[in-house]
């Protein structure tokens, strides 16, 4: 039944707050779960007579009021030559532009994260609870910033989000401005030494030296950690005594003497200087926690500033186009946000490719070596300057995009009932100068809550996105450990194997909803389906990795482990330091835990490489390397395509998901029905996920580096529990996202995605006045 209403040259009743001589409102009728059935669009009148057939947008006669706020600029600053990208174009380009810069910024901080933990000597379980700091912020703002914000001049409320993600991410640089670029050269020294000369000392250091001479306590402090027999096992690095009760005797004669005297300040590492006394260790805790608090607070205010961009933007972009432009508009738009964190993991390659001192000078070790350590303050420069720039682009679109021109109407008779009549243009809907009140708020919420769809939508968009979330996070992590790649390399294939690849899937599902425009019954199956096979594809990963190469001197320190050769005690006079790492590959292919693990007393420099000889614990003639022994394993190509084969299959449901859950809710709630989303996300996903991920990647530790007596970051992980461990947990919850799916296929017949799946009915023709002759039919 269709509701009229006579219009005598003055607004007749509540059009949308949309002034038209003549039209007809469609019965606005819900299903139990609270869903419009009849695709979110009014069927048009068209001069006198009701067009049988239903139409992509009301056919209506545009007034004044409508198109205020449809101008472009900023403040008084509005010429007539900006008006022309006052269009949904130009939005999508700024849009795209924001999404990719801020995808940028989550993948660029993950990509340091390795660095950041060997540096300032944090744990992934610590690292992981900062990272939810984003999404705290995100719950903090996404239900009432959706509510007022979509209600205001949304343009503007995205710019100033934007704003505050630029501030804050310029901020996390700044533990690197106030704390340095690490203990390497900040060490006390005598006379200033050139980099290459510092690495030397700091070399020579590792290797093996018989410290007992050092020590004016000789026989009370170091004679008895001194074994009086040759035990069967290699002796484990032990805590080396202060510096303050292992000064230098009065007379040294040798050359090897001097050259002990020369390291002392290197002898104990980096945090030698820092760890001697109870108020140096207090220190090293002060900045580690000063570091920790920056990050936290940056990437909180991050959260609030991201969730206006998103739950604004996609509402905004989709009143603006037609119905049956909305999947190509939401595969660019996703398909365009997902290179944003392929672009930040190449950033993250970038910077940590060059050395942390940047500009000064090099260590003098390549990016290969483990004790490198990468700029990873560089590019939150590149992206918070990006992305103030942008934020006043977006700052000058209106309130409402104007409509294209009206093309001039041929007949002032009656339409035919057989020719669709074509519309020009997607009016904007004027919204109501009340501004939003918050005793309003929690009758929105009640609506949405009581619309079953949406709730079972949020879990699925919860499970879906929390062990994604999680495996990204930890995916460069997962291929340096498993695979013995740099930084940088695993960098560069998270990027590009994986997010990339997703990029395409979005892009190639759009394309097909535009054209095939399948139901929503057939998006939720296939979501369901693409959850499963995700599943399937971690299972299948669980067992597709590479062992730990002979690993000699972690025996020592973790007493019946499996696999590791026992050696006989060739460094028992070494005295080797408890907790380093720093690993050498020797020519017959094992690494070693150190150079004075493997018992060696002498270094050689040749170029930016370095061969260890003279070692006590290997055979006559073998020499050994900085590194690790390259990996005689083929897996990685294998990972690569297995794993993006998986995501491609997954990333075609994003564009389904997000029409799902637009056309299952009111369209004035379409932002609030983000809005609580991206709550559920950040508050059940985001918020506990990089800290499940973050024990289950800790759990699988094998070495931890020593911090003051503390454990510091992990240098070497498990491969094997660290595999089954971390795509297992990914595949259970994954699993669990697929039986959320099913329900949603049963309950997903009632929603609508296109205006040809709503029943025609018959009406009879209705008569109704002509326009006046001044205004000209839209």
């Amino acid at each position: 039944m269709v509701e009229t209403t006579h219009i005598n040259g003055a607004e007749g009743g509540d059009m949308d707050d949309v002034r038209t001589p003549l039209a007809t409102k469609s019965p606005t009728t819900t299903n139990g779960n609270g869903c419009l059935t009849n695709g979110h669009r009014s069927k048009g009148v068209a001069n006198g007579h009701v067009d049988g057939e239903p139409n992509n947008k009301m056919h209506k006669y545009v007034d004044n009021d409508v198109l205020e706020g449809t101008d472009c600029g900023i403040w008084s600053f509005r010429p007539g030559w900006l008006q022309a990208f006052a269009n949904k174009k130009a939005f999508l380009i700024v849009f795209c532009l924001t999404s990719v810069l801020q995808g940028m910024y989550y993948t660029y901080f993950v990509s340091v994260l390795t660095t950041i933990e060997k540096l300032f000597q944090i744990q992934s379980k610590t690292t992981g609870i900062i990272m939810s700091a984003t999404e705290i912020g995100q719950i903090g703002g996404a239900l009432l910033l959706t509510y007022y914000g979509g209600q205001g001049h949304r343009p503007k409320w995205i710019a100033c989000g934007m704003l505050v993600f630029a501030a804050a991410s310029i901020l996390c640089s700044t533990p690197h401005f106030l704390f340095g670029p690490g203990e390497e050269f900040t060490a006390n020294s005598v006379e200033p030494i050139n980099a290459s000369t510092y690495k030397m000392r700091e070399l020579n250091a590792r290797l093996c030296h018989d410290m007992s001479r050092f020590s004016r306590n000789f026989n009370s402090s170091i004679s008895s950690k001194k074994v009086k027999s040759e035990p069967s096992k290699m002796i484990a690095p032990r805590e080396i005594p202060s510096t303050a009760d292992t000064m230098p005797s009065e007379n040294f004669t040798d050359e090897q003497d001097s050259e002990l005297v020369s390291i002392m300040p290197f002898y104990k590492g980096r945090m030698a200087t820092r760890c001697d006394s109870p108020d140096n260790t207090a220190y090293q805790n002060r900045v580690r926690n000063a570091v920790l608090s920056v990050f936290f607070v940056s990437l909180l205010f991050i959260g609030i500033g991201a969730t206006a961009v998103y739950t604004l933007g996609i509402p905004y972009i989709d009143d603006n186009v037609a119905t049956r432009e909305s999947p190509l508009y939401f595969g660019i738009t996703i398909g365009v946000r997902i290179f944003g964190p392929v672009f930040g993991f190449l950033l993250g390659s970038f910077c940590t490719s060059i050395y942390v001192n940047f500009p000064f000078a090099n260590p003098g070790i390549s990016a290969d070596d483990p004790q490198w350590i990468g700029a990873w303050w560089l590019g939150v420069f590149i992206v918070g300057a990006a992305l103030i720039l942008t934020s006043f682009l977006m700052m000058g679109f209106p309130r409402n995009l104007p409509p294209p021109p009206a093309p001039k109407s041929k007949s002032n008779g009656a339409a035919s009932s057989k020719r669709r009549h074509q519309l020009p243009a997607i009016l904007p809907k004027k919204q109501s100068n009340k501004k939003p009140s918050l005793k309003d708020f929690p009758a929105a919420m009640k609506r949405l809550l009581k619309n079953e769809i949406l709730l079972y939508r949020t879990a699925s968009s919860v499970l879906h996105i929390l062990p994604i979330a999680g495996l990204y996070t930890f995916l460069p992590k997962y291929l340096e450990s498993q695979f013995q790649l740099s930084a940088t390399k695993a960098n560069m294939i998270s990027g590009m194997a994986g997010i990339l690849v997703m990029g395409l899937g979005i892009f190639a599902s759009g394309s097909f909803m535009r054209s095939f425009k399948p139901s929503a019954r057939f998006v939720a199956k296939w979501i369901a389906a693409s959850a499963l096979a995700y599943s399937v594809g971690m299972v299948i990963l669980m067992w597709l990795g590479c062992p730990l190469n002979d690993f000699v001197g972690l025996d020592a320190i973790n007493p019946g482990r499996p696999g590791v050769q026992a050696v006989q005690a060739c460094n028992a006079t070494c005295e080797c330091r408890l907790g380093e790492f720093a690993p050498i590959c020797a020519s017959d292919g094992k690494t070693y835990l150190s150079p004075c693990v493997a018992g060696c007393t002498k270094v050689q420099a040749d170029g930016d490489d370095y061969t260890y000889m003279d070692c006590q614990c290997l055979g006559e003639g073998v020499t050994a390397k900085n590194g690790f022994c390259t990996l005689q394993c083929d897996n990685l190509k294998w990972y690569i395509v297995i794993f993006s084969f998986f995501v491609l299959i997954h990333s075609t449901s994003e564009v389904g998901s997000m029409l799902l859950t637009l056309r299952c809710v009111d369209p004035k709630d379409k932002a609030m029905a983000l809005g609580l989303i991206s709550f559920a996300i950040g508050l059940f996903g985001n918020v506990p996920c990089p800290v499940i991920y973050g024990a289950v990647v800790d759990s699988t530790c094998l070495f931890w580096e020593d911090n003051c007596g503390e454990p510091g970051a992990c240098r070497l992980y498990d491969p094997e529990n660290f595999r089954m461990m971390f795509h297992g947990l990914t595949a259970i919850i994954m699993l669990a996202a697929f039986i959320v799916d099913a329900v949603v296929c049963y309950k997903a017949s009632s929603v609508r995605f296109h205006d040809d799946e709503i029943p025609t009915t018959e009406t009879k023709p209705i008569s109704l006045p002509l326009p006046p002759s001044n205004e000209s039919a839209v």
